[in-house]
């Protein structure tokens, strides 16, 4: 007798044993596109999380669709079904797939990965939800609401539920917005304590690469991922304006490493700065580490190749550890110190002097709002021209 013939890519049925070790072994056969059958074995610490291993392995290995979801399915397997859509897609980062998975890993499967869809309604998805919000944090709780929005949704588009109950759970606490900037004065000590950072054993730390970087990030408000993916033919430093173009970032991921993508976050961003003395004399003083050729970065490691955002990061943090009491004492929130502050000083100095309009624009953000609500810090002082417009237009009245 003729066996049936299996569609390519289906998923057969999964069985599950318990190790000595305690954790789960998931195991499955898939039908290849080569017609050839193949066997599955994820090993996890629950079933939620092994099945979905299995399947998104089963996704790597074969262009058909592992299977459908149906009510009864699982948050599991809806959280794998909705993955392997996510690698397809010709539109999302490997980085964002990347943070996808870990939070499928870390959050949704630990908080919900056995409910079927049919078992989540509105109320159960907020006191899941309102759960984690109570016994993490707030940031698992609203990592955990975005992916279930997207995989009910999916499950919507299987035919598996019909509305999605994430649209009607409780708003989640604001973020609270980060209200550091630096002055002038704050600017000017900080660069006395590069200049006489040193360790009592041991190399001396590369503060020169430290205070290049956050000169550049100063003078361009640029994202750290795009002042470490500078070239240079991204810099014009000759001409009577000089200018750098911004059009690049670094991007790291376990799968591909480091590379350079060619656009910064969003490609709309790509946009040309006219940069000040300050960064002029950091750029100069890069060009002179950097390769001849132009598209030799700007900040290289000790063999040439791209220094990467996770190691400007660690410098940083370095430099905040060894000087925490005198930054303390310039009234500095030390929490607050990373490459972004410098990035929000920039905006912050920009929009109290020429307006949120220009300082968005040098952002790079599409929307003014996004300028106002996440990167500048509002002055306590309003403007005291308010009271002479007050006084023309009211007070005469009066």
């Amino acid at each position: 007798m003729v066996r049936p013939h299996k569609p390519t890519g289906e998923l057969g049925a999964v069985t599950y044993s318990r190790l000595a070790s305690g954790r789960v072994q998931a195991r499955a056969r898939i039908t290849l596109d080569s017609g050839e059958p193949h066997r599955l074995s994820k090993t996890a610490d629950t079933e939620a999380l092994a099945l979905a291993l299995v399947c998104a392995e089963a996704s790597k290995l074969s262009t058909g669709a592992v299977a459908d979801l149906t009510p009864s399915s699982t948050i599991a397997e809806a959280c794998a079904l909705w993955l392997i859509e996510k690698r397809r897609s010709q539109t999302v980062e490997a980085s964002s797939i990347e943070t996808y998975e870990a939070t499928v890993r870390t959050v949704v499967l630990p908080a919900c990965g056995a409910v079927t869809l049919q078992e989540m309604n509105a109320g159960r998805c907020d006191r899941i939800i309102q759960r984690v919000l109570d016994t993490r944090s707030p940031s698992a709780a609203k990592k955990l609401r975005g992916v279930l929005r997207q995989v009910l949704g999916l499950a919507i588009r299987h035919g598996a539920l019909t509305t999605n109950p994430v649209q009607h759970v409780q708003r989640l606490p604001g973020t609270v917005k980060r209200e550091s900037s630096l002055t002038t004065e704050q600017l000017i000590q900080i660069r006395g304590l590069l200049a006489r950072w040193t360790r009592p054993r041991g190399p001396r730390p590369d503060a020169n690469r430290l205070e290049d970087g956050i000169d550049i990030m100063l003078g361009t408000s640029a994202r750290i991922g795009e002042a470490m993916a500078l070239r240079r033919c991204d810099v014009d430093i000759d001409s009577d304006a000089p200018s750098i173009l911004i059009a690049s970032t670094l991007t790291q991921t376990k799968t591909d490493g480091l590379k350079r993508k060619n656009s910064p976050k969003q490609p709309r961003q790509i946009r040309r700065v006219s940069i000040p003395g300050f960064t002029v004399a950091a750029i100069r003083r890069r060009l002179d580490g950097a390769g001849p050729e132009g598209t030799a970065f700007l900040f290289v490691t000790k063999s040439g190749a791209a220094y990467s955002v996770s190691n400007f990061e660690r410098l940083i943090r370095s430099f905040r550890e060894d000087h925490l009491d005198e930054l303390q004492k310039m009234g500095i929130d030390t929490e607050e110190f990373t490459p972004h502050l410098f990035r929000r000083t920039a905006a912050t100095t920009i929009e109290r002097e020429y307006g949120i309009s220009l300082a968005s624009r040098l952002l790079g953000h599409a929307n003014e709002n996004i300028t106002r609500n996440s990167y500048v810090v509002s002055a306590e002082a309003v403007d005291p021209r308010t009271a002479g417009i007050l006084d023309e237009f009211v007070g005469k009245r009066l």
